[in-house]
């Protein structure tokens, strides 16, 4: 069974679910949108399978985790189209990984 994420459109901190394509794949990310930063900060959750929407105000996305060997190609493709990876808090603060 695939994982679900449940998600708003944009949450009351600013995070927002995004698809990215990569090599053929669909990747499910976490973004917000940061004032005067001169990257957007992002974060890798997994390959996404579907988007189900509900009646509710919560839609959720199916995916799969992402395989290992692809992250390092990954990641310097997000950075090649403007992103900073890294990962949020439960507040929505963003920390940068170390390369």
């Amino acid at each position: 069974m695939a994982l679900r994420l449940p998600f708003r459109k944009v949450t009351p901190e600013g995070l927002s679910v995004d698809i990215e394509q990569f090599e053929g794949l669909s990747v499910l990310i976490l973004t917000k949108n940061a004032p005067g930063a001169s990257a957007k900060p992002a974060q890798i959750i997994g390959l996404a399978l579907r988007e189900i929407n509900t009646p509710t105000i919560t839609w959720y996305y199916e995916y799969d985790p992402l395989p290992r060997e692809i992250l390092p190609r990954l990641v310097q493709h997000l950075e090649m189209m403007g992103y900073s990876v890294g990962v949020f808090d439960q507040f929505g603060n963003f920390r940068a990984k170390a390369a």
